[in-house]
Formats: C-alpha cells, sequence, structure tokens
C-alpha cells in the first residue's frame, strides 16, 4: 500500500468513540468499535511533525496544540505529565543536559563517588523547582483540556536510583555494598510516592505507568531481580494502589521473561512487554492476571519500516495477543522514536481499526484474519 492508498483508506476511520470512552466500555466488558490502542509518545512525534522541536513541547502551549490536532485527526485523547527515567534524579541533585531535540541525559550524578544516603533527601513536589514545574505543566495542560484523562508517570524504584547513582556503580553496590544500596533503592519507592501523592492531591485519581528498564533480565540476574528489584515494586505499586485506588501499568524494556510469574504478584493492571519478546509467551504467561499490552517494534518497524510493514506487524500482535483474558491494548514495543514516518502512525491506526474491529475483552476479533 501507498501513501496515497492509505489516506484513502484512512478517510474512511470514523471511530465511533473517543480513545477514553474506548478503553472504559472495553474494560467494562462492552463490545467496541475497535481494539484499545496505545502509540507510545505519540505526543511527542506528532508534535515535532508539526515543527516543534523536543525542547519546543516543553512549552505546553505548543503541547496543547499537538494534542488537540491528534484529538481532531484520531479522536485519541488524554494528558500526561510525570517522571521520566532522570527526572527524580535530577529534583534530588543529579545535573541534567537537555539538548534541543534529543532526550535529556545526566551530566553529573548526585552520588557520583560514592554511595551515601546523607547527601539526599525526599522533594517536596510543592517547593522543589524540578517537581513544581512538573506540577505547573500538568495544571495548564488540564485547564487548557478539562475533558481529557490526566495520567503520570515514574521510574521504577532500581531504575530511579541509577538516575542517582551510575548505574556501573550502582551494579557494583549491589555486589560489595547491598545494605546502602537497598537503602537507596527503598529511598526512590518513597520518592515517587510523594509525587504520586501530590498528583491524587491536584487531580483525584489517576492512571499511573512504570517505566523500569534497569530492572530488566538483561541487567539483573534472577537473584539480584529477587533482592533488589521485586520487593520494591512490590512495595511501590501496593503504595500507588493506595493512594490512587487504581493498580499502575508497567513497561520493562528488554528481556523479562524470567520475571513474568513475578509480575503477577504485583499489584498491578497490566504489563507493557518489549517488542524483543514473542507476543503469545507473553500472553500465556500474565493472562491470567494482567492486561497485556504491546509490542509493535518502534524502530525496526514504526521508525524504518514500510507502510505494509506497519500494518502487517499490527495484525500479527493482534493475532497473538487479543484473546487475553484480562484484556489486550495493541502498543509499540517501547517509546515511538522522533523522525517516524505520518504515514506509518497512520498505518498503525488503520490497522488497528480494520483488524481488531468489534472488540470484546477476552475475544479474538474475526477481522484478526482477514487476509
Amino acid at each position: 500500500m501507498d501513501k496515497e492508498q492509505l489516506k484513502k483508506e484512512l478517510e474512511k476511520y470514523h471511530p465511533q468513540m473517543n480513545s477514553d470512552q474506548r478503553a472504559k466500555a472495553y474494560f467494562s466488558g462492552e463490545r467496541v468499535d475497535h481494539l484499545p490502542f496505545n502509540i507510545m509518545s505519540l505526543d511527542v512525534v506528532y508534535g515535532q511533525q508539526m515543527g516543534y522541536t523536543l525542547t519546543g513541547l516543553y512549552d505546553m502551549d505548543n503541547l496543547v496544540k499537538a494534542l488537540r490536532e491528534i484529538e481532531e485527526k484520531y479522536q485519541i485523547i488524554g494528558i500526561s505529565e510525570g517522571l521520566n527515567l532522570r527526572a527524580m534524579g535530577h529534583a534530588v541533585g543529579s545535573e541534567l543536559y537537555f539538548p534541543e531535540n534529543d532526550n535529556d541525559r545526566i551530566e553529573k550524578f548526585l552520588m557520583e563517588d560514592e554511595l551515601n544516603m546523607d547527601l539526599i533527601e525526599l522533594a517536596d513536589p510543592y517547593s522543589n523547582k524540578v517537581l513544581a514545574k512538573k506540577l505547573e505543566n500538568a495544571r495548564k495542560l488540564k485547564d487548557a483540556l478539562p475533558l481529557h484523562p490526566f495520567s503520570t508517570k515514574v521510574a521504577g524504584p532500581i531504575s530511579t536510583a541509577a538516575a542517582i547513582r551510575p548505574i556501573s556503580k550502582l551494579l557494583r553496590d549491589l555486589r560489595k555494598n547491598p545494605d546502602e544500596a537497598k537503602k537507596l533503592i527503598d529511598f526512590c519507592v518513597d520518592a515517587n510516592l510523594v509525587w504520586v501523592k501530590a498528583v491524587y492531591e491536584e487531580f483525584g485519581p489517576v492512571n499511573v505507568m512504570i517505566a523500569d528498564p534497569v530492572g530488566c533480565d538483561d541487567i539483573l540476574s534472577p537473584k539480584q531481580a529477587v533482592e533488589f528489584s521485586l520487593p520494591y515494586l512490590s512495595k511501590l505499586t501496593k503504595g500507588i494502589h493506595e493512594i490512587t485506588g487504581l493498580k499502575p501499568n508497567m513497561h520493562m524494556c528488554g528481556h523479562t521473561s524470567r520475571q513474568w510469574e513475578s509480575f503477577n504478584d504485583l499489584e498491578l493492571a497490566g504489563f507493557s512487554v518489549d517488542n524483543c519478546h514473542d507476543l503469545g509467551e507473553c500472553k500465556a504467561a500474565i493472562e491470567d492476571k494482567l492486561t497485556l499490552i504491546g509490542n509493535i517494534p518502534p524502530v525496526e518497524v514504526m521508525r524504518y519500516g514500510s507502510i505494509d510493514e506497519v500494518i502487517e506487524a499490527v495484525r500479527l500482535c493482534i493475532r497473538k495477543g487479543a484473546d487475553a483474558k484480562n484484556g489486550y491494548i495493541c502498543a509499540t514495543g517501547c517509546a515511538t522514536p522522533a523522525g517516524t514516518p505520518q504515514e506509518n502512525i497512520d498505518a498503525f491506526i488503520y490497522a488497528v481499526s480494520k483488524y481488531g474491529a468489534n472488540a470484546k475483552l477476552g475475544e479474538m476479533p474475526e477481522a484478526a484474519f482477514i487476509d
């Protein structure tokens, strides 16, 4: 399919509900127009296609313009302001650099030289300059788009710790200084819960996404995951549930299959699996407890693939995941990269509306097997 053919096909796309209405109806057991979906980082990708740099999208007026266009074109609604992998580290003292059109990066870690808990204290979201700015941004978004559901995000405990202490040194600490490492990781749980509580006080019950790449099997051994990651994820997910009344979702980059069964024991609503795994295998491991989310390749397919490759990847994921017992959200396997072509965004939405049509929780859509 070429761009012109896709354009004509997408003109037939007339969703019967917006993304929030669809998700609520689907997870209530109702039949919906098509499967819920999530193109991760769509606001950033779309905003860049409109001509804004990444730092330009830190201006809430520019971001609101992008979100309004996304709503008008795709009936996708939702606003989010939260903590990326480095934000809490920045809030408590790590120094960050913000390139004009690339992800921020840490220039100097708070605990560059030593793991010293005397260097750190919990950040107050209402007075800390990093977190207070994020709360201000959230208020601006909600004032501009009051009907959009609000969500937030935090990094997982050990991933947050890796923004305070260099990861190579943190991993050494797990072996050489485990008690102090545990104190730091536990601090990171408390710091993130302080943020979630502030967001709840401002906006009421909110959905929370946890991103935790450092907790993956590629970085932690099974023993390390059991000792330094899972107990703190348990505390974090339980705390979020207690504060908001809603169980969070979690995304973990990289290989995670050794931990899938353990994720079932966390107070999670759903798990977003990286595209390095087979979606069907993950479904078999978690579907009794968790919603399955994923996992179209964001780089090989969304960024660099053809229109037909995007369509086929979406169709394959629907065939593997759509009948998950606790539901399936068709999504990219991680954040969608800058520079992803507009036609590939359109191809994703075309494919999920076609092959995920007439969806109901726990059922495989008949349309999934249309040739």
